[in-house]
């Protein structure tokens, strides 16, 4: 699997289903960081290879002896997105561990469940993986995301079609707080243009049935469809349309889950539409991209794609944090060092957080998949 790697190097802990795996001794100078992240179940694919770009960034930077000579630990729970596994994980993370942050937690449903206690405890929560307006609106001053909002990418998408002439734009989307979150972005990208959605399928949570949200669709024949899926959500969905006989232009998140796309579709995941938060994993002119191969290349068995680069990327920042907080570092000092972190240049992509400003990038690009596996931006 993707995230072998992450049992590499440097010492994880790994809580699933409340089980301890053996492991190395903790160092008295560790800096420990709590990451709740699916690892397992239907919505996996992002989860594992999100936390495989943040290991390798974390490698790297260990074995050049760490953040102001102290190693950075990850202690990784798989929730399985499920909200209240990620609540449970989080509370032993800052009750037992004591970790200085908590990282690279993946989903809109569980970064929703889990900022809360971050904010009660003082605790910044950094990196989730989502880009859920209400997230970035809800989630409290201890909640710091890196990576654009669902909305930035919906509106590049309409943007782009309607560039094109495509105004028949369909939107299907899981029902659950991710996916409808997604909808609610897509509908107001969609009102901008003075549009309303040619029709609408509702991919049922958990099972991730799709059959009755593709017919739904299909009686409108639409030019295009968003959707606002990731994972097998986002395959079921394609593959019932298709099995209706109707064609369209499909688009989807950066969280869809291409790898999986491809895995599961095969030549039916060519020409589909995604949106990108970082710059393309495949061009080499941006230093942190270099980096990132480098690395890659060195740990061996890494995947080189979007959300590989995107976690390499928010571990950077979490790394950036740390050494801005200084060798006595603590939670406080964590969100005092990010919200100084005002147009910083990580090798080609910037950030920017601020005071009253948590939302680190609104970069956001259009991406096509190809059959071979590559991706045209």
């Amino acid at each position: 699997m993707p995230g072998c790697s992450l049992f590499g190097r440097w010492a994880v802990i790994l809580l699933s289903l409340g089980l301890v795996l053996a492991q190395p001794a903790l160092a008295a100078g560790d800096i420990l960081i709590g990451q709740s992240v699916v690892k397992s179940g239907p919505m996996a694919a992002n989860g594992i290879l999100y936390s495989q770009g943040i290991a390798l960034q974390i490698d790297a930077v260990n074995a050049q002896g760490g953040v102001h000579g102290r190693k950075i630990r990850l202690i990784v729970a798989d929730d399985a997105y499920s909200p209240d596994k990620a609540i449970e994980n989080t509370r032993r993370f800052i009750d037992d561990h004591r970790v200085m942050a908590l990282f690279g937690y993946a989903g809109t449903g569980v970064a929703m469940a889990t900022a809360p206690l971050a904010e009660q405890a003082g605790v910044p929560l950094i990196a989730p993986l989502t880009g859920a307006t209400q997230v970035f609106d809800k989630g409290g001053k201890q909640l710091f995301v890196v990576r654009a909002n669902y909305y930035d990418e919906m509106r590049k998408m309409v943007e782009h079609l309607t560039t094109l002439g495509t105004r028949s734009i369909a939107i299907a989307y899981q029902d659950d707080g991710f996916g409808r979150s997604g909808y609610k972005s897509a509908e107001d990208a969609l009102a901008e243009f003075g549009l309303k959605p040619a029709a609408i399928g509702v991919i049922t949570a958990g099972t991730y049935e799709a059959d009755k949200a593709a017919a739904d669709v299909a009686a409108a024949n639409p030019a295009a469809i968003i959707m606002a899926s990731a994972g097998k959500a986002s395959v079921n969905f394609i593959r019932a349309y298709h099995a209706t006989g109707r064609n369209a232009q499909f688009l989807g998140l950066s969280v869809v889950s291409s790898n999986q796309l491809l895995d599961e579709l095969g030549n039916a995941a060519d020409g589909i539409i995604i949106t990108q938060i970082v710059p393309s994993p495949r061009t080499r002119t941006l230093q942190i991209v270099r980096d990132f191969h480098r690395d890659a290349a060195a740990a061996g068995n890494v995947e080189i794609n979007h959300t590989t680069l995107e976690g390499y990327i928010a571990a950077r920042v979490l790394v950036e944090a740390l050494r801005r907080a200084g060798p006595e570092v603590s939670p406080a000092g964590i969100a005092t060092a990010l919200e100084s972190m005002g147009n910083v240049n990580l090798g080609g992509f910037t950030v920017s957080f601020g005071p009253k400003k948590h939302a680190g990038s609104n970069y956001v690009d259009i991406s096509m998949v190809r059959a071979s596996g590559q991706f045209v931006q």
